[in-house]
């Protein structure tokens, strides 16, 4: 129906039906146009909480995802502490082995040593005994020598 239809349908006092079809449809115009605007309107609040009870469960998993990455962290900070006093209590232990072997070794050989100096000492004490009573058996065979050689002569 256009606009000029409704200019010549009948007068306001007359209550014919073109005009009561027009005012049906301005306010179901009205309505239709609420219905909408309210459909809109309940469309975006929807909208919004989706976005926010999305938003609410994104932060909480980021969140936890946090949390886990910080207790890994964590976890393998006091793995490598961990490992780096189990190195450094094993790094003791060996140095306490070699010391001790080193001492070990070194009073050995200072007593071998000792021992060996003893030995020597005893060989050259015999060594020199008896180059002395091989001297002497000599100078004494010499002159044994001598005094038959003058006696013979």
């Amino acid at each position: 129906m256009s606009i000029a239809s409704l200019s010549t349908a009948s007068s306001p006092a007359s209550g014919h039906p073109a005009r009561t079809e027009l005012s049906e449809r301005i306010e179901t115009s009205r309505q239709g146009a609420s219905s909408t605007l309210n459909n809109i309107a309940d469309a975006a609040v929807d909208g919004v909480s989706a976005t926010v009870s999305f938003s609410g469960k994104a932060l909480h998993a980021l969140e936890r995802a946090g949390e886990m990455v910080v207790d890994g962290a964590e976890d393998l900070a006091l793995g490598a502490w961990h490992g780096m006093q189990a190195a450094a209590s094993a790094v003791e232990h060996v140095t306490d082995a070699v010391e001790a072997g080193a001492h070990e070794i070194a009073a050995t050989a200072k007593s071998a040593a000792a021992e060996l100096g003893h030995y020597a000492s005893v060989g050259m004490h015999a060594t020199g005994d008896a180059v002395s009573e091989v001297a002497s058996g000599g100078v004494m065979a010499a002159s044994a020598v001598g005094k038959t050689v003058m006696a013979l002569v």
